[in-house]
């Protein structure tokens, strides 16, 4: 058998970028309700802080999703990328980075 016939393109060899989101707090209909309630959001706040604007919108994961599906995207690939508020710099620390 030819080794070649049983070759299938993978992701990347066929220029498709794979990328992920790790989202952090949105608002959305699922989790209005925790936001509506001031003792819920500080317990919240203080297990996710998110010091760049706090939850957010569902619009900007959708822009961001948009920008990694795009045929403009040619280089961005096999990543995850925190859009997070800046939650997950400040739970690891400076060490980290």
């Amino acid at each position: 058998m030819d080794p070649q016939a049983c070759h299938k393109p993978r992701v990347g060899d066929a220029g498709i970028p794979l990328n992920a989101v790790a989202p952090g707090l949105v608002r959305t209909e699922l989790l209005k309700h925790l936001f509506e309630d001031s003792a819920t959001q500080e317990r919240i706040e203080a297990g996710s802080p998110m010091p760049l604007g706090g939850p957010y919108e569902p619009e900007a994961a959708a822009e961001l999703l948009a920008r990694l599906a795009s045929e403009t995207n040619g280089h961005m690939t096999g990543q995850t990328i925190s859009l997070d508020g800046g939650a997950d710099v400040v739970l690891r620390g400076d060490s980290v980075w």
